[in-house]
């Protein structure tokens, strides 16, 4: 394996599980000096030292522009962004670097894993991140909680959107998969998510913020991109969308089963509160076409 210089860029939102994040950074098997590491965001100089960059900025809402401004200011051949939430495993950088060295490879994305065991904290688990939770490699578009870049790939994508709030890795997959690159899903790149969502209640509002702030922008970008994207592309009346809502959940519910159960049986105990984490989504999403917002911003466009 080669060991080119690599970037990690870290959105700096949640200072307690920030420095958590930091340490496993310090215990990686990849040469520390060969690793640069870039904190971003309002008061990430509280956090800053010799090996870590402090990247002060005004508060960010939206994480593409996070990582964006990380980007702008790295010097590594390979970017890896990581959410500060996020633990990764004393192999994390080595293992992206492998995938990466892959010439056909423009992004990889990692397992995310809960780190709490709790009941409701596994079901935002698998609802969320369901297809990051396997041992089975696969392509598609990943998550950005863990994701490493090619240098070259970012550049030629231009990086994240800066006005989507939600589901800018999946727009930034597609536009990678359109050009060329593969991007793909590797699990023995691993990280923990100490996400803290460990309630119904909690589960409930969650989906529902995501559905209300994402929309159908992305998916109505790239509807050949899933049967599902093409699906919900067509629905342009909101007063139809909840008739799809029951359908659209319980298929995306089953699929998530489905990928899961062999390796965690308990999915099926999760299985009802999932599909109810996709219907508040979809009424997110419903809320977001009664609102008018049936078509992406041209500044998107552009």
């Amino acid at each position: 394996m080669n060991t080119p210089l690599v970037s990690v860029i870290i959105p700096f939102t949640k200072p307690d599980l920030a420095e958590v994040v930091l340490e496993k950074l310090m215990q990686q098997t990849y040469p520390a000096e060969l690793t640069e590491i870039l904190l971003v965001g309002p008061k990430s100089n509280a956090l800053s030292s010799d090996c870590i960059r402090a990247v002060e900025t005004k508060p960010i809402y939206y994480p593409g522009e996070a990582r964006n401004i990380g980007a702008h200011v790295a010097t590594g051949e390979y970017f890896l962004f990581l959410d500060d939430d996020c633990e990764p495993a004393m192999d994390w950088i080595e293992q992206n670097v492998r995938e990466l060295e892959k010439p056909e490879v423009g992004a990889v994305g990692g397992q995310i894993a809960g780190k709490s065991r709790a009941f409701f904290a596994q079901c935002v688990d698998f609802s969320r991140f369901g297809f990051s939770q396997v041992n089975k490699p696969s392509e598609g578009a990943v998550c950005s909680a863990s994701l490493g870049v090619k240098r070259k790939a970012f550049e030629e994508a231009h990086g994240f959107s800066e006005i989507l709030r939600s589901e800018e890795d999946m727009d930034f997959c597609y536009r990678l998969i359109k050009m060329g690159y593969k991007t793909v899903y590797q699990p023995s790149i691993k990280v923990l998510h100490d996400h803290r969502r460990n309630s119904f209640a909690v589960l409930m509002r969650y989906s529902y913020f995501y559905g209300r702030v994402s929309g159908l922008y992305v998916k109505r970008l790239y509807p050949e991109m899933s049967k599902r994207n093409s699906i919900l592309t067509r629905i342009r009346n909101p007063f139809l969308y909840p008739f799809m809502m029951l359908p659209v959940s319980l298929g995306a519910t089953l699929n998530i089963v489905r990928a899961n159960v062999r390796e965690y049986p308990r999915v099926l105990l999760y299985a009802p509160f999932i599909f109810l984490s996709k219907v508040a989504s979809h009424i997110g999403i419903w809320q977001w076409l009664l609102q008018g917002h049936p078509e992406m911003p041209l500044s998107y466009k552009q």
